[in-house]
C-alpha cells in the first residue's frame, strides 16, 4: 500500500509532467520594489520561481536525452520535479484566489485580500531560501518576512473563528 506521501510524491510528478509539456515563461514585472505588503510583489515572486524551476528542469531533461530521461526524471532530478510542480500549484491558487477576491461581495473583501496577502506571505515563507539564493528576493527583503507574516496573522486573528465557520472547518481540524 502506497503511503500519503508516495501518493502525493506520484501525483506531484504527473502535474510536473504535464506543466512541463505545456510550459511557455510567465512574462514577470521586473520594475516591482520588494514590498512585502504588495500583493503584486508577491504574486510576481511566485511567477519568478515558477519560471525558473521549469525552465531549469526542462534544459535537465533536454541535456538528458531519450537514453537517460526515466533515470534523470525519477532519481537525479526528483527534487526538482517536486519543487516545479508545487511552485505552479501554489501559483495557479494564487491566480484563482485574486479571481475569486475580483467577484466577492464588497463586504468581503478586506478579509479574503488579507487572507490572501498571508497565503503569500506564507508560500513565500516556505520557501524562503530558494528566494534569496535565486536572487528572487534580496537578504534584506527576506529578512522581513517572517515579521510581514506575523502581522497579517495578528491583523486576521479577529476574524479566525469566522473564517474557520465560513470555511466549515471543524473543531478538530
Amino acid at each position: 500500500a502506497m503511503t500519503a506521501e508516495g501518493d502525493n510524491s506520484v501525483l506531484m510528478q504527473k502535474v510536473a509532467k504535464e506543466r512541463l509539456g505545456m510550459f511557455r515563461p510567465h512574462k514577470v514585472d521586473k520594475s516591482q520594489s520588494e514590498d512585502l505588503s504588495s500583493t503584486s510583489y508577491l504574486h510576481q515572486l511566485l511567477l519568478k520561481r515558477e519560471n525558473s524551476l521549469f525552465i531549469s528542469l526542462g534544459k535537465k531533461m533536454q541535456a538528458a536525452g531519450k537514453e537517460k530521461l526515466f533515470d534523470t526524471w525519477m532519481y537525479q532530478e526528483s527534487d526538482l520535479v517536486q519543487a516545479a510542480a508545487k511552485s505552479f500549484g501554489e501559483r495557479l491558487i494564487s491566480e484563482r484566489f485574486a479571481a475569486v477576491i475580483e467577484q466577492a461581495d464588497s463586504s468581503l473583501k478586506p478579509v479574503l485580500s488579507t487572507l490572501y496577502d498571508l497565503y503569500l506571505v506564507d508560500a513565500v515563507e516556505k520557501d524562503l531560501s530558494w528566494f534569496v539564493i535565486s536572487k528572487t528576493m534580496s537578504i534584506e527583503a527576506g529578512g522581513k518576512v517572517s515579521e510581514r507574516a506575523a502581522d497579517l496573522c495578528r491583523e486576521i486573528s479577529p476574524q479566525s473563528l469566522a473564517l474557520c465557520q465560513a470555511f466549515d472547518i471543524t473543531d478538530t481540524m
